[in-house]
């Protein structure tokens, strides 16, 4: 104690020479695809709009089918934004360090400071900053100029973000400083090691004291230590030697407490404070053992992990902290503790959540080492800035307690591997690398992604290294819809031909569920389909049977299901346009859980809940039609009630195929109430009923309320419910909102993967299976806020009821009611535009098919809104029997990459919109290109190309096949029909696993068409 109020006493005593970090995002002024050179100190943007970082404009955009993005990043627009800032310089910043600092700026970023380049990043996933300090010292003004070019695309395989989406800071700091990320703390048992890199940028040599002091949550000193060493002027870093502390009784970071240190590191010159810095950490130790997996602090642990991308759906790349928080604990409640930030590092303030929250991450710096996308890093940079991008992110990630392994690849090929696991010891040789299937003779775990999901998998796995299942399980699902078939995307036999895929049942004997998004004539491919929410919509394995196998596996060292949340773009495994999004998700874009949510809940958490599925709405099924009921809960016993009448009790099973509670149960309108059991107790309930028709909306919030700060932000769910408040889980009706006092819709979603209306400040917003979303952001730290909403309700083809409601609801949002509530509604159901002098609306009323009800709103007096609905058979889901495809289609060369190919529909029999049409004109130099992922190991493949050639000069089309740049010359049998006849060439093909490119290059042809290219 003596020892720790002498420090204090010290240093208490010190001058302390002002540092500061400045927020830097307020009041950026911003462009997009200007033609002039913004970069000049001098350039007039009066003009341009002011907004607050971070920031994404992509999200921003309208989706469009030709937006060269595509499938990959989901159809929003690319291009080449700037950003500009101008500050007075204050005279207590002069003859100091001033750095500008970037958290992340997606891609390809160059930075000015009054017309001076301070350099360029083409990482779109990196932090950096630059050194200002000369400028500052000339200067009584200061502008900084990002430009940011993602024209590009696809800058990825999936939607990434445009602009300067994370946070944005201003260092200042004496010459004689520790500079970004110069600190490396670590533990060693109860021992704490800190090296600390020291600048100076004086004239002259110093001799400086570094003061290292750990403080435990509550400040309270409990170790310290002090160290001399000379600093070398001119700019040149400085590492000091390991300063090595024990700590007493410490505290242990793990996921169910994650106790959090802090290092105060000081620079100390005589009695002058030249620099502080403070890094949080934690004490724990990680171990792998091949045979066991992984140990944190000697308890065998598992990881239960998920994928994520950095995009949050209708809020982009940009995601507000508030909304990462409530990210991270959802999955938390789900019961997961752990993820892959696949395929990039994330942003800083990430990492300093799933500390505090006690997340274990797997942090992923790379997708691949070579083009995976056409323009990604991999295919441009990949090469040149690996090194420097590495090395920028480990050391900045690496005093992070959440951080227990290190991914540097996913699914990729070349040499690089053993360099980058060198390079990741050689600036942190306190943690593991791995890879998702990348290079993986080179890494120190072995990581597998959906190989790891085959038959006889385990078996076969030697015990060399630890394993990690580092993408599975693939299952995927569609947040309120339901099939009882069992449905694999590639067949029962997979890909390969090969029966190496596990067999699951149906459900029920016959198909129970009809209703669809389409009847099928929307279709322009057969992968365009929703996915069951029972467990029963698989690549390899269901998601139980990989439960099962993570527990009882003992080298099975952790999971990480791809995914958490459904994301943007990735969209061929999905057919393609209309579909925008990637379904396999536990969470839909807009946060709302699915019911696979609640399957983990029940193994992988231990509060009592229990979960029905299906829903019980059923309007166009026949009375008495068995219908399965599942039962997710994680309590010794379930008993099921069915309109007050015990169905029985059930107990939970351990195989995966008794995970669930289930019963057949005859359908018929009422009640299901499930209760679950504890040592014999009712520790909790759960009740669902059958809805009437939609005749109201209801809000709630999820997540925390606003608080009083400016861009704060706040989740309102809206539910389509029936006149008794019970939620109609087919809604489908439009919400329109407004927001009264100091605040504006930020967007609008509603986690659908096929409605493709703008986000950015919408008005308005469909349903999608019973709920929609609204953010609402303050647009000032104080005031009141309140959301006003109306909707026109029913079901949009009349299929049980004909009868219209049109409801009007408030919601409180921060401070006092701003209104009185003197709503008016007039309406029409004539197609003509409602005035006051139309009908007002005071009950439900009917209508018939082919009806649009159009609606005036009045505010106290003041019109809101003017609401439409139509009810008729050309909008909403369909409900007739639908015959679904039974497997994935091929994918159709019309939405491709092509050169020199005519997109024509002048035919028959062919699949999609059209197909491509090459002439002697593209010989040699026209192609048609396809991207293949797969999502397997390497291996040989079925290659079908469907196509028709003209047999009007030649009996053979002679065309190139390049696999992966391998090339092969093929004969082509021509056709007796041109374009109404097709062909299909069959060939065996080597692909690896991952990113492969197959190209079709025309080399003497004088009429060929392609359609379609299946891999199988």
């Amino acid at each position: 104690m003596k020892v720790y109020i002498t420090c204090l006493l010290l240093l208490s005593s010190f001058l302390f020479f002002g540092q500061e970090k400045i927020n830097f995002n307020e009041n950026w002024k911003f462009a997009l695809d200007i033609e002039e050179d913004a970069s000049l100190k001098d350039y007039n943007d009066a003009k341009w709009r002011v907004l607050d970082l971070p920031h994404d404009w992509s999200i921003e955009g309208e989706y469009d089918k030709n937006n060269p993005s595509g499938v990959f990043c989901g159809y929003l627009p690319g291009g080449i934004g700037w950003y500009r800032k101008t500050i007075e310089v204050p005279e207590n910043w002069k003859n100091k360090s001033v750095a500008i600092s970037f958290d992340g700026v997606f891609r390809n970023s160059t930075v000015w400071a009054n017309g001076a380049k301070l350099g360029h990043r083409p990482y779109g996933w990196v932090s950096f900053s630059y050194d200002v300090s000369n400028i500052i010292n000339d200067s009584g003004k200061i502008t900084f100029v990002v430009k940011v070019d993602n024209s590009l695309q696809s800058a990825a395989r999936w939607y990434t973000g445009s602009g300067i989406y994370a946070d944005t800071h201003l260092e200042i700091k004496n010459r004689i400083h520790i500079p970004q990320d110069g600190v490396f703390v670590r533990t060693e048992g109860a021992n704490v090691l800190v090296d600390v890199e020291i600048v100076n940028q004086t004239n002259k040599n110093s001799k400086v004291e570094l003061i290292s002091t750990v403080l435990d949550k509550n400040g309270i000193i409990v170790a310290s230590k002090k160290s001399n060493l000379s600093v070398i002027k001119g700019g040149e870093k400085k590492t000091s030697e390991p300063q090595k502390m024990m700590l007493t009784d410490s505290k242990l970071w793990s996921p169910e407490s994650p106790y959090l240190y802090t290092l105060e590191t000081k620079i100390v010159s005589g009695n002058t404070l030249l620099d502080k810095v403070e890094t949080r950490f934690g004490v724990r130790e990680v171990k792998w053992v091949p045979e066991t997996g992984m140990w944190l602090n000697g308890v065998n642990t598992k990881l239960q992990g998920i994928c994520n991308h950095q995009s949050a759906g209708a809020l982009g790349a940009a995601v507000p902290d508030k909304i990462l928080r409530f990210r991270i604990k959802q999955l938390k409640d789900m019961g997961v503790n752990a993820i892959r930030t696949a395929h990039n590092a994330q942003t800083p303030r990430f990492y300093e959540m799933c500390d505090e929250m006690g997340m274990m991450v797997m942090d992923e710096f790379f997708d691949g080492w070579h083009k995976k996308a056409e323009h990604d890093y991999g295919a441009h940079d990949f090469e040149d800035w690996w090194e420097r991008d590495l090395i920028s992110l480990v050391k900045r990630d690496r005093n992070h307690p959440s951080v227990v392994i290190y991914s540097v690849g996913n699914e990729s090929k070349g040499d690089y591997g053993k360099r980058l696991v060198e390079t990741c010891h050689k600036y942190d040789n306190t943690r593991l690398v791995t890879s998702g299937h990348a290079g993986p003779n080179d890494m120190d775990v072995f990581g597998e992604n959906g190989g790891s999901e085959k038959k006889g998998f385990f078996e076969t796995l030697e015990k060399d290294r630890a394993f990690i299942g580092t993408e599975n399980v693939h299952t995927w699902h569609t947040r309120g819809f339901y099939r009882t078939n069992m449905w694999y995307r590639d067949g029962l036999r997979g890909k390969s031909g090969k029966n190496d895929l596990y067999f699951y049942p149906d459900l029920a004997k016959e198909e129970v569920f009809t209703y669809d998004w389409t009847n099928g004539t929307e279709r322009t491919n057969s992968r365009q389909t929703l996915r069951s929410s029972y467990d029963n919509s698989v690549i390899g394995l269901t998601v139980r049977h990989n439960i099962q196998k993570l527990r009882d596996i003992p080298n099975f060292a952790g999971s990480f299901r791809w995914t958490g949340y459904d994301y943007l773009g990735e969209v061929k495994y999905h057919g393609g346009w209309p579909f925008k999004s990637f379904s396999g998700g536990a969470i839909d874009m807009a946060n709302f859980e699915k019911d696979l949510f609640y399957l983990y809940q029940s193994q992988w958490t231990t509060k009592p809940m229990v979960h029905i599925l299906p829903h019980w709405t059923h309007p166009t099924i026949k009375l008495g039609t068995e219908i399965p009921v599942w039962v997710y809960s994680n309590c010794d016993e379930v008993e099921l009630f069915f309109n007050g009448k015990s169905l029985g009790k059930q107990q939970p099973g351990k195989n995966h195929d008794e995970m669930q509670c289930d019963w057949m149960v005859p359908w018929k309108p009422g009640e299901l109430k499930a209760i679950a059991y504890k040592d014999g107790v009712e520790v909790t309930q759960k009740i669902i009923r059958t809805s009437n028709p939609p005749s109201k909306i209801k809000l709630s919030i999820d997540g925390k309320p606003l608080m009083n700060k400016k861009n704060d932000i706040v989740q309102v769910r809206v539910t389509a419910t029936d006149n008794k408040g019970e939620m109609y889980p087919y809604g489908e009706n439009r919400t329109y909102f407004h927001v009264l006092g100091a605040g504006k819709v930020r967007a609008l979603d509603n986690g659908s993967p096929l409605d493709k209306e703008k986000y950015f400040e919408a008005k308005s917003r469909i349903g999608f299976f019973g709920l929609t979303r609204a953010y609402i952001e303050a647009t000032k730290a104080e005031g009141s806020i309140n959301l006003f909403t109306a909707s026109i309700l029913g079901e949009k083809k009349l299929i049980s009821s004909n009868k219209v409601s049109i409801d009007t609801e408030f919601i409180n949002l921060r401070g006092n009611d701003i209104y009185n509530k003197k709503v008016d509604v007039y309406y029409t159901i004539d197609g003509s535009i409602p005035t006051k002098s139309s009908k007002l609306y005071s009950k439900p009323f009917n209508v018939q098919l082919g009806t649009t009800v159009k609606a005036l709103v009045l505010l106290n007096g003041d019109e809101v809104f003017v609401m439409e609905e139509e009810f008729s058979n050309k909008v909403g889901f369909y409900w007739d029997t639908v015959v679904e495809p039974s497997e994935m289609g091929g994918d159709q060369a019309e939405d491709t990459k092509y050169k020199i190919g005519v997109v024509s529909s002048s035919g028959k029999n062919f699949n999609g919109n059209g197909f491509l049409e090459f002439g002697p004109d593209s010989n040699g130099t026209g192609f048609v290109e396809w991207y293949y992922e797969n999502d397997r190991s390497d291996g040989q493949f079925t290659l079908k190309l469907k196509y028709s050639g003209s047999n009007r000069i030649t009996t053979i089309q002679k065309v190139l096949i390049s696999i992966n740049d391998v090339v092969q010359e093929v004969e082509l049998k021509s056709s007796q029909k041109y374009r109404s006849e097709w062909k299909v060439y069959e060939t065996k093909i080597d692909l690896n696993a991952g990113a492969n490119y197959i190209k079709v290059i025309p080399k003497d042809v004088t009429g060929l068409s392609i359609d379609e290219l299946i891999i199988e």
